[in-house]
C-alpha cells in the first residue's frame, strides 16, 4: 500500500484521493484495524426485540423507546470501534492524520459504494450530515431568476427555509406541491405530480424518499425517469431510506437521481456525524463542498474528504456497521422492521378505531396513527400535541413523537430491531388513558358550568 501512498494536496502524505478511488479492487489494499475487532459469530444470530437491544444497544430501560426515526440509534459496536480509533490515534496524531486518515476514508467509500452496488466509487462522498450536503448541493447549482424549482409541502422544514431564502436572492422561481393526507392510492398522487412537472419548464425538482413528519415511501425512480425526459434535474432528499428500504443504485441511468442524500447515523445505526452524498456519473452538475479546506482543485472527493479537523472516526465505524449488516441480513432485518411497524399499525387502529395515514404498500418500519380524539371539529396545533408528547413521556416514560397533519394528530411510530410488539401495545393503553382523563376533565368542566 505503501508504494502507491503520495502527496497530492496540503500536508498529508497520502491524500492521493481520487487516484486511489481509481484503482480496481485487485489493486487496492486496505490498511490493517489496528485493534480486535467484535466477532459477531459467537451471538449465533440472536433474536430481535429485548435481546437485541440488550446486547447491540446502550438504551435505557427505564424508557418505552419507539423515535428511532428522530436520531436514530448507534449500535454499540460501531460506537465501540470509533471509541477504540480515538484511542488509537491519540498514541501516534500525526502518523493517523499524515498517513493514515484519507486512505482509510478512501476504503470506507469504496466499500459503501459496493455495499449500495454504485458503478463506481466515485458515486459515493462522506459528508458529515445531511444537511451539510444539502448546503453544499444547493450553493453549488447557482440558481438564478430563470431557474423553477419543484418541491413538496412534505420537504424537511429547514432546507425549505434556505431554498426559500435563496430564491428571494437569487430571483429563482418557487413551486411547491401540496399533498393532501391520508394517501390511499399513490399512482394518483403521481400523476397529479407529472401533471405539474409536465406543465411548466422546471429545471429542478426536489423530491423526498421517506417524508419526516408525515412518512411515505416516494416511487423515486418513476419520477426521475419522467424529469429525465424534461431535463429536469432531480435530486433526492433520502435522510431516513439507508437500513430502513433496500436502498441501491444499479439501476439504469435514466432511473437514477443527479443527487442523492442520506443518513447513516439514523436506520443504519451509525454514531452521529456520518452521511453519503451520491452523485449519478453523467450529472451534468458540478457540485463542490460548502467548507473549503485543502482538497480544492483537486477533484470532488478530496475537496468533500477533508473539512478541517474534526473527529472522523464516526466515518471509519461505517466499517463496523457494514459488519453487523453483513452478519444478520440487510434485507431480513429490513423486511422484518416493516412487517413489525405494519402489526403495530394495525393493532392501535383497532385498538383506537381509527386510521392510518398512509396505506401498507408505501409504508416502512416508520408510520403515522390516527389518535383518538372525539372532538372531530376540533383543528388540533402544535401545542395539543406537545402536550400529549410530554403526557407520554413524563407519565409513562413512552419515547414516541405526536405529528399535527392537517389539523389532526397522529402519533409517529418507528420499529426496529430492538423493538417488539408489547411496546406498542403500551402505547395503545397509554393514550386511551390519556383520552379517558381528557373526556373526564371536559365532563367536569360541563357539569361545573351547568351547576353554576
Amino acid at each position: 500500500m505503501s508504494s502507491i501512498l503520495r502527496r497530492d494536496f496540503g500536508s498529508f502524505h497520502s491524500s492521493n484521493v481520487e487516484e486511489l478511488l481509481n484503482l480496481t479492487d485487485d489493486n487496492f489494499i486496505s490498511l490493517p484495524i489496528p485493534f480486535p475487532l467484535y466477532d459477531y459469530e459467537n451471538d449465533f444470530k440472536i433474536s430481535f426485540g429485548n435481546i437485541m437491544k440488550e446486547k447491540y444497544f446502550l438504551l435505557d430501560n427505564t424508557y418505552n423507546f419507539m423515535n428511532h426515526g428522530a436520531f436514530g440509534c448507534v449500535l454499540r459496536q460501531a460506537l465501540e470501534y470509533s471509541h477504540s480509533f480515538q484511542y488509537y490515534i491519540e498514541k501516534q496524531p500525526l502518523r493517523f492524520y499524515d498517513r493514515e486518515l484519507l486512505p482509510r476514508l478512501v476504503d470506507i467509500i469504496r466499500k459503501m459504494a459496493r455495499f449500495l452496488r454504485c458503478k463506481t466509487p466515485k458515486n459515493v462522498i462522506l459528508v458529515e450530515n445531511v444537511t451539510f450536503a444539502w448546503n453544499s448541493v444547493i450553493k453549488s447549482l447557482n440558481l438564478n431568476d430563470k431557474s423553477h424549482i419543484f418541491i413538496m409541502n412534505t420537504m424537511y422544514g429547514a432546507y425549505k427555509k434556505l431554498l426559500h431564502k435563496i430564491c428571494l436572492e437569487t430571483g429563482a422561481k418557487f413551486y411547491e406541491f401540496i399533498i393532501e393526507f391520508p394517501i390511499d392510492d399513490i399512482n394518483k398522487l403521481l400523476d397529479e405530480m407529472k401533471l405539474i412537472l409536465k406543465s411548466s419548464e422546471f429545471t429542478h425538482a426536489f423530491f423526498d424518499h421517506i417524508s419526516s413528519n408525515s412518512p411515505f415511501i416516494l416511487p423515486i425512480n418513476d419520477l426521475c425517469y419522467y424529469c429525465k425526459q424534461f431535463n429536469i434535474i432531480c435530486i433526492i432528499d433520502g435522510a431516513h431510506s439507508l437500513g430502513s428500504i433496500d436502498l441501491h443504485f444499479d439501476y439504469e441511468d435514466d432511473y437514477l437521481p443527479d443527487i442523492y442524500l442520506t443518513n447513516c447515523h439514523k436506520w443504519f445505526c451509525a454514531p452521529k456525524g456520518v452521511a453519503l452524498l451520491y452523485i449519478k456519473s453523467n450529472t451534468k452538475l458540478t457540485i463542490h463542498s460548502s467548507i473549503q479546506s485543502h482538497g480544492i482543485h483537486s477533484g470532488i472527493h478530496s475537496e468533500f474528504i477533508w473539512t478541517g479537523l474534526k473527529d472522523y472516526t464516526s466515518f471509519l465505524a461505517l466499517n463496523e456497521c457494514l459488519r453487523f449488516w453483513s452478519f444478520y441480513d440487510m434485507n431480513i432485518i429490513i423486511k422484518r422492521n416493516i412487517q413489525l411497524a405494519k402489526d403495530a399499525s394495525d393493532l392501535l387502529v383497532n385498538m383506537w378505531n381509527t386510521s392510518k395515514l398512509t396505506s401498507d404498500d408505501i409504508s416502512g418500519p416508520m408510520r403515522c396513527i390516527k389518535l383518538p380524539f372525539f372532538d372531530e371539529d376540533e383543528n388540533f396545533k402544535y401545542d395539543h400535541a406537545e402536550i400529549i408528547q410530554n403526557q407520554l413521556y413524563h407519565r409513562f416514560n413512552i419515547e414516541v413523537p405526536i405529528k399535527v397533519i392537517h389539523g389532526n394528530l397522529y402519533v409517529r411510530i418507528s420499529a426496529h430491531i430492538y423493538n417488539s410488539i408489547e411496546q406498542y401495545e403500551q402505547l395503545g393503553h397509554a393514550i386511551i388513558n390519556i383520552v379517558r382523563k381528557r373526556s373526564q376533565k371536559e365532563e367536569t368542566n360541563l357539569l361545573t358550568y351547568e351547576t353554576n
